[in-house]
């Protein structure tokens, strides 16, 4: 069996390539271990608007034309899901 080929991206630099590639040919995906600290930061700015009270688009509202709908707390996980 043939070893799967596997990227290694940084969030945000990923290109059309590197999708064609993902999606043809099956390519697993890794993201380099120096995008760990931002990645950390941003899960924290969006469990911190979660837990907020002021609204955020996608994160503690509905989407599209449930903008206006808040999310209760204890359901912003299941949203993101």
């Amino acid at each position: 069996m043939p070893v799967r080929e596997q990227l290694e991206i940084m969030p945000g630099q990923a290109t059309l390539e590197d999708l064609a590639r993902v999606l043809r040919n099956g390519a697993s995906v890794k993201i380099r271990r120096s995008a760990k600290a931002a990645i950390d930061a941003a899960a924290h700015l969006v469990a911190a608007a979660a837990a907020g009270g002021e609204p955020v688009y996608g994160v503690n509202t509905g989407f599209g034309k449930l903008a206006s709908i808040r999310i209760a707390p204890g359901d912003t996980a299941t949203l993101q899901r």
